[in-house]
Parts: C-alpha cells; sequence; structure tokens
C-alpha cells in the first residue's frame, strides 16, 4: 500500500491525502488513474477540477513511457 501511495504521488498535484483517496476508490495505480474517465476522478472528495486534466493527462503520458520503454520493437526501431 506504502508503493502505490507513493506512486500516485509522483503525479503531479497528488499529496498524501489525495493519493490515499485515489487508492480507496481502487485508483491504486498511475494506469488506472490514466484509464479512467475525468468524470469519475471528479467524484473523490479533493480532487481539484481544475488539476484534473493535468493529472489525467499526466498519468497517460507516465504509462506511454512506460509501454514505450517495455517493448523491445521501439529499440529495434531507434537503432536503425
Amino acid at each position: 500500500m506504502k508503493n502505490q501511495l507513493k506512486e500516485l504521488q509522483k503525479l503531479e498535484g497528488i499529496g498524501k491525502v489525495l493519493s490515499r483517496r485515489l487508492l480507496e476508490a481502487s485508483y491504486d495505480t498511475i494506469a488506472k488513474v490514466a484509464a479512467a474517465e475525468e468524470k469519475g476522478l471528479a467524484r473523490i472528495a479533493g480532487m481539484n477540477p481544475k488539476k484534473l486534466h493535468s493529472i489525467v493527462t499526466q498519468s497517460r503520458k507516465m504509462v506511454g513511457e512506460a509501454e514505450k520503454n517495455h517493448h523491445t520493437w521501439v529499440k529495434d526501431i531507434c537503432d536503425r
């Protein structure tokens, strides 16, 4: 649980309290935040509506980078 909280706190705008609330709402990974609809995240107490889009965008970017680094075919293309 502690690792999950720290992972969520990598997102700008997510602190200790909000990461705990996300975890309680079953958003326990950045990937789940990335896959979430903004309406669902907006229901979480303390979620700043002005920062919501930024949080979702950040999480999607992080997931995309992780997937890109995970795939070996990307390395093959970059090496060409």
